[in-house]
């Protein structure tokens, strides 16, 4: 009789074993699923933090162009709009003669943040342009939406072969981004690529 109680003792202290291994397992394994949660999550909001809904830029590329061109004397020859130094804000670059000064103004507060000054090298672009004779960033906006889903990474409008090319970068999410080259008059894409 002692052995049998013995034996029932046995099996179910090796029953409770294997169930209390089996919680053990169940354990790591969510515990595994909820880091490589928390990882993908993590990836996914640094993803969304270098990009932008454009409703959520305070400050206009007109506004910001006058901030600059406050601040520092020149024609408009670029105009960039990116993440800068952890903060969003445009790049204003004025040409004033020979002269060239890059004016940095915070997208939220119209804060000018650095501004630098250099001697145009001869063989720099020297052409400027007005603001006004250009289609709205807005407008460029959405016809790079319709073809790509994504908020802004970061958009330039610039010269290049003679035209004026609004350059737009889209991110959606951990997705590859589509860049956009954009005609500035007539928003007709010219080209379109992802990364």
């Amino acid at each position: 009789m002692k052995l049998k109680w013995t034996s029932l003792l046995l099996a179910s202290g090796i029953v409770l074993a294997a169930c209390g291994n089996d919680d053990a397992e169940d354990k790591d394994t969510k515990d595994a699923k909820n880091k490589t949660e928390q990882t993908k999550e993590t990836s996914s909001n640094k993803a969304t933090q270098n990009t932008i809904k454009w409703d959520d830029v305070k400050v206009s590329p007109e506004d910001a162009v006058k901030a600059a061109q406050k601040d520092s004397k020149g024609d408009l020859k670029d105009l960039s709009f990116e993440k800068e130094t952890g903060k969003w804000s445009y790049k204003v670059e004025l040409l004033d003669g020979k002269k060239e000064n890059k004016v940095l103004i915070d997208a939220n507060t119209k804060k000018v943040i650095n501004v630098e000054n250099e001697t145009q090298d001869s063989d720099d672009n020297d052409k400027s342009f007005k603001l006004s004779d250009v289609a709205k960033f807005e407008e460029v906006l959405k016809s790079a939406q319709k073809e790509a889903k994504g908020d802004l990474k970061e958009w330039s409008l610039s010269e290049e072969n003679g035209s004026l090319v609004y350059s737009v970068e889209l991110k959606d999410g951990n997705k590859p981004s589509t860049e956009f080259k954009i005609d500035a008059k007539n928003k007709n894409i010219l080209e379109q690529e992802q990364d």
